[in-house]
């Protein structure tokens, strides 16, 4: 730990002596951190907000350790007692308290439901006369209640939405679907609002965020040019294209030209340039000695790895030969479902192979320093953009409310807009206008709140409602065109005046995670980055999981390529939040708009380098994650 503490400070430019790392060690130590990158990042946050940037000593160590970690620990032990005396209250109390009620009623958006005549009588979504709006106590109100199906136990049969009092906009839900009416009860927890304005995240030079304008000072030209091509056509130009139409044949050549040229690619790094110096045997082949062996990692089972189903697939087509792998004797190990390897190790009898070492990156080029002759400022976003029992789009408000007062000159909006798997949308509840129009509603009202000034960036999903629930995922046409909106599909490579920015909408991060065995393998992070660029794709996770995406395999052979590494790449997880420099690449998980526990954003300002020879994007950035 206390080598990857150095080697992290030291990525940020810090110098430390080693009565720091050891005072380091200890805090991560005694307040259980196990991320070397964590703890550095969140030291560079204090350090920049509290000492100007200072450098780590022991002494401001200590006031790190007493202003984060032991207040954290304060609010946590005051949050514990809070809880424990909330439990010892009677909860038939909170059936004549209106703020504590739940209601249990049915979804009053929709057409076609008996129930919804009560909309007619009572202003269920507002706070004048309506359910929880009274309180008057005793048997009145429980009748009250009790005539509107308002209880706990027996629950209804009938579907139900959870309720919240929604917040309002001029006495308007400006995002909210046509018909939809909110119920009222519950306000959202304290969790999922407090720390408006919070910066949770804080990556770059310490002299340029302590100077930057986060708002663009006048109005700039931005070019935006589609790099994510095949033959000279991106995924939305083909006049027709049949989703789910590749057969098994064909995903077996696609696979076979995937291992021919990302394995050369591999090779050339571990042999040289000259194809005569490669020394490689098939898989099956007995050996007393150390070998090297090429394939692609595979699991005998569905789901992620463990150490007795990780298989490796050789490159034979005709004989289709599998070996199992034996990962006892390696020192460090990062595989995945699909990663194109070559093994170093012994197979004694044939049929398993003992690995001594993993080698799976191939030779990266860093990405060519962005030619800016001013600063250029971001904000990122990702959805979902309403909670999760509701369509009132209140963090989507809260971000418009942002960037009224910041107009960035860039702003990044990946989906999901309208999610499928939303559980008012997934209960089909019928809206009173189409998934189209909502989305298109939705544009139109960010764009008549933040003007024109800034480029509006919307990468679509395949989770989307009004989307092709495929990926690669094509883009969203609207019918309405605006000149500083630009609709993208997942994923996509563009260049904006010289910077090249890598987006995609899907949570690789968080798929590969999840299905991947590593041990004594760093930061897990940078290791999930790292494997995108070197399997020179966007989503290089094979087989893919069933339940989480539609899978093209033609499409994504076209257009998830990663063929030359971008300056950015944005990469939306449910994985926490983070900033990371890998191969020279910033890549940004902004976290979700919406999120339980408060949703963010990111916001960053990429100035000119001071130099051409400048290649350390740290130097000429700087980068905050900020609770919306």
């Amino acid at each position: 730990m206390d080598v990857e503490l150095k080697a992290q400070f030291d990525e940020m430019g810090v110098e430390v002596t080693e009565d720091v790392i050891t005072k380091s060690l200890e805090l991560c130590v005694n307040y259980r951190i196990d991320d070397a990158a964590e703890f550095v990042e969140q030291w560079l946050a204090f350090s920049i907000t509290n000492l100007n940037g200072a450098e780590p000593t022991v002494e401001t160590l200590a006031e790190f350790e007493r202003k984060l970690f032991h207040s954290k620990r304060d609010k946590e032990l005051a949050q514990a007692q809070r809880k424990r005396v909330s439990y010892a209250t009677p909860s038939a109390n909170k059936l004549y308290n209106p703020k504590a009620v739940v209601t249990d009623t049915n979804p009053l958006a929709i057409y076609g439901v008996e129930d919804s005549a009560v909309i007619d009588d009572y202003d269920v979504g507002g706070g004048g006369s309506g359910i929880g709006a009274r309180n008057d106590g005793g048997d009145d109100e429980e009748e009250m209640l009790g005539s509107y199906n308002v209880c706990h136990t027996p629950k209804p049969k009938a579907k139900s939405a959870l309720a919240r009092t929604p917040a309002r906009h001029g006495d308007a839900l400006l995002f909210s679907p046509a018909s939809y009416s909110p119920i009222t009860g519950t306000p959202r927890t304290h969790n999922a609002t407090a720390g408006s304005g919070k910066i949770v995240y804080t990556f770059g030079n310490p002299t340029l965020i302590g100077t930057v304008k986060w708002a663009t000072t006048h109005q700039k030209k931005i070019h935006v040019k589609q790099l994510q091509r095949h033959n000279g056509k991106t995924l939305d130009e083909p006049t027709k294209s049949n989703y789910m139409y590749d057969c098994l044949r064909e995903r077996c050549d696609i696979a076979a030209d995937r291992i021919f040229h990302i394995g050369k690619a591999i090779c050339q790094k571990v042999f040289g340039t000259n194809p005569d110096d490669y020394e490689l045997s098939q898989v099956d082949e007995h050996s007393q000695e150390l070998t090297k062996t090429i394939g692609t990692i595979c699991c005998d089972h569905e789901g992620p790895l463990d150490p007795s189903s990780t298989m490796l697939a050789g490159t034979d087509e005709a004989r289709c030969l599998t070996v199992r792998l034996n990962l006892s004797k390696a020192k460090s190990v990062a595989v995945f479902p699909g990663q194109i390897a070559i093994l170093s190790g012994k197979n004694p009898k044939g049929d398993t192979f003992i690995v001594d070492e993993v080698l799976a990156e191939r030779q990266l080029s860093p990405p060519t320093p962005p030619q800016l002759t001013d600063p250029l400022s971001f904000v990122i976003v990702a959805g979902p953009y309403t909670h999760d029992d509701d369509l009132v789009y209140e963090p989507l408000h809260d971000l418009i409310a942002y960037l009224k007062e910041h107009k960035p000159d860039v702003l990044v909006l990946t989906g999901p807009f309208l999610d499928a798997e939303h559980k008012l949308i997934s209960e089909n509840i019928t809206l009173a206008e189409s998934f189209e129009s909502f989305f298109e509603k939705m544009i139109a009202s960010i764009v008549d709140a933040i003007g024109t000034m800034t480029t509006i960036l919307i990468v679509t999903s395949h989770k989307d409602a009004h989307a092709d629930a495929v990926y690669p995922t094509m883009s969203v046409p609207l019918r309405k065109t605006y000149p500083n909106v630009h609709v993208l599909p997942d994923p996509s490579m563009i260049d904006l005046n010289g910077i090249v920015v890598g987006m995609t909408s899907t949570d690789i991060v968080q798929h590969m995670i999840s299905n991947e065995l590593a041990f004594n393998a760093g930061d897990k992070v940078k290791r999930t980055v790292s494997h995108l660029f070197n399997q020179g794709s966007f989503y290089p996770l094979q087989p893919t999981p069933c339940d989480e995406l539609c899978f093209d395999s033609f499409l994504a052979a076209r257009y998830a390529k990663i063929e030359q590494i971008p300056n950015i790449i944005i990469l939306p997880s449910d994985q926490k939040c983070f900033i990371r420099v890998v191969n020279g690449c910033l890549a940004i998980n902004p976290g979700r708009l919406a999120d339980n526990n408060g949703g963010t954003f990111a916001r960053f300002v990429m100035t000119p380098p001071a130099t051409k020879e400048e290649t350390n994007i740290y130097n000429f950035v700087a980068c905050q994650i900020r609770k919306v």
